[in-house]
């Protein structure tokens, strides 16, 4: 009978341990989620910069207005991209 409670108390400690180090560890995956937002975002970004450059001559001033917004939020907040 001890045995048997012995058992189920190291049953309980060893779930709340692990429901503990679930607990901890959602936050870097919410972290990984939204790393991969981001970098679906930028690549997204880059696609429309790129497609309003590859047709400027359907509408010239705003390709260019598009393509400057977003080489100056760049430029702002992507140092590694350069000037």
């Amino acid at each position: 009978m001890t045995a048997v409670i012995g058992f189920l108390i190291l049953l309980a400690v060893l779930w709340a341990t692990v429901s503990v180090v679930a607990t901890l560890r959602a936050p870097s995956s919410m972290e990984a989620r939204e790393r991969h937002e981001l970098e679906r975002l930028r690549i997204l970004v880059d696609d429309l910069k790129q497609t309003a450059w590859d047709h400027r001559e359907l509408d010239s001033p705003l390709a260019t207005i598009v393509i400057d917004k977003i080489r100056a939020h760049e430029r702002r907040n992507r140092p590694e991209l350069g000037p």
